[in-house]
């Protein structure tokens, strides 16, 4: 009977034969699965996974979740899972054993139009398309060459900055420091991008006006983030078409860069070495990219740096008191005096420390991977928790104060080493950071040099909201609004 069947039935013959090796293929995968030891995880529930455990400070709740589950730990966000590094430890056997695999960005939905047509430099893949970007950023934007080049662009911004200031204190006024931050940044980079001898006032106010909505943006929910199967979800929600109109403002206002540059700028090299060595770069995405982080990363961190000063007036005193001893009786703060200011770097330091940005997104690449001996599978997304890594117990004594002098003893440079990466980690740190410190550090000098601070509503110090709300970047809750009065 049974011969009958084969001869007659070649596929059920076909599928007797294969069956045993159809067996073991599923017994040598389970036995390999049971071998496997990933990262722990919280309990998550169907669907949504881990979500309900974040809270809108992710940096802060993630940091508690790996209080009880480890320094390296899964969750899942909807569909996705995610890579967790919590501790110094973590991030510096990442850094020394597998900085390449982990030099990768993931997709991000809601940020994707930033990306152009993937030839960016924040978000494009690690290799050599992504090398040559990085040289050309390093070369013409972020050198020490670069930093001296555009000095004369922001002593200017920054006198304008200081005669605003000067005029509200002859009227008694408050100031509103965030905004004045964000129009300064913003106005540094834009002349320093275009190379432009003169502000065009219009172009920071769009660009500021579009940070608003771009901020506002980020808080909403995006249904292709966590489940990519439903990404037609925004579509019917109308977020996608929000956020496409929002982009579409940003790819505005790049143009009218691009057509305000001069000879020689950022942009203008960006645009030469494209048409001349037939280059395949997204000029656009390249500028939309690193302008949109350098202006919330210097804007954001001297908004932090003053609120804590203000809030610690014997640190604000002693760091006012290094300034002049420094610059004496001089109308001007050079770069000479800047580098002997020891005490007022330790402070900038200190606020990085203390107020990173955010979470830090990777993803590793298509290798396996063994991580603190767990095995991390290819193509895993990444949030490295620059809060929790930087507030160790293990690296810093008493980590949730504000401590500048910390700094004195320790000799830790800005590279992602001993627990601190305030710029990042590895070959895949940010580009601007030189820029960045200049531009902070001679904002900051002069703000102290020139004039005292006083709260806006007539309150104590130590009273000041230190709130913070996430947008992109860990922001504070609420603009910070202070009278100055002129040092004598």
């Amino acid at each position: 009977m049974e011969q009958i069947i084969f001869n007659t039935n070649p596929f059920l013959l076909s599928l007797f034969l294969l069956f045993p090796l159809f067996i073991f293929t599923l017994i040598k995968k389970s036995v390999k699965s049971r071998k496997l030891n990933f990262p722990p995880s919280p309990t998550k529930l169907p669907i949504i996974g881990n979500l309900h455990q974040i809270s809108n400070l992710p940096h802060k709740s993630l940091y508690d979740l790996s209080l009880k589950h480890g320094p390296f730990m899964f969750v899942n966000f909807g569909a996705t899972r995610y890579l967790v590094v919590s501790s110094s430890d973590a991030l510096e056997e990442i850094t020394k054993n597998h900085d390449t695999a982990f030099s990768n960005r993931p997709a991000i939905a809601s940020l994707h139009p930033l990306q152009g047509n993937g030839q960016d430099m924040v978000y494009h893949p690690y290799g050599d398309h992504w090398k040559q970007l990085r040289k050309i950023g390093a070369i013409h934007l972020s050198s020490k060459n670069a930093v001296n080049r555009f000095q004369t662009m922001r002593d200017e911004e920054i006198s304008s900055m200081l005669e605003t200031i000067h005029a509200s204190n002859a009227n008694g006024e408050d100031i509103d420091m965030t905004a004045m931050f964000n129009t300064v940044v913003s106005n540094v980079f834009h002349r320093s991008y275009t190379g432009s001898h003169q502000r065009e006032e219009s172009t920071t106010k769009n660009f500021l006006d579009w940070d608003v909505k771009f901020k506002k943006l980020m808080g909403y929910f995006c249904v292709a983030d966590l489940f990519a199967s439903f990404a037609w979800i925004d579509r019917l929600t109308g977020f996608t078409t929000l956020l496409k109109s929002t982009y579409s403002e940003l790819d505005g206002i790049m143009e009218k860069l691009i057509n305000e540059r001069e000879k020689e700028s950022f942009v203008d090299v960006l645009l030469r070495l494209r048409d001349e060595d037939k280059l395949d770069y997204d000029v656009k995405a390249i500028m939309q990219g690193t302008f949109v982080a350098a202006v919330e990363s210097v804007a954001l961190e001297l908004e932090w740096l003053l609120s804590e000063l203000i809030r610690h007036p014997n640190i604000l005193k002693k760091a006012q008191e290094e300034v002049q001893r420094v610059v004496g009786t001089k109308s001007k703060i050079t770069n000479n005096e800047i580098d002997q200011m020891h005490y007022l770097r330790c402070i900038i330091k200190e606020t990085l420390r203390l107020h990173p940005p955010g979470i830090v997104p990777r993803e590793t690449s298509s290798n396996w991977i063994k991580l603190g001996g767990y095995d991390i599978p290819p193509k895993t997304k990444v949030l490295v928790n620059l809060f929790a890594v930087q507030c160790d117990p293990k690296d810093w004594e008493k980590p949730d104060e504000f401590i500048p002098e910390r700094f004195i003893e320790k000799n830790i440079d800005y590279m992602g080493n001993q627990g601190y990466a305030p710029f990042g980690f590895g070959r895949r740190n940010c580009p601007g950071m030189a820029y960045g410190l200049a531009l902070v550090e001679e904002i900051i000098a002069n703000l102290l040099y020139r004039f005292d601070w006083k709260m806006h509503d007539g309150s104590k110090p130590e009273e000041l909201n230190m709130e913070e709300v996430f947008q992109f970047v860990v922001s504070r809750k609420f603009p910070l609004r202070l009278v100055p009065v002129l040092r004598v």
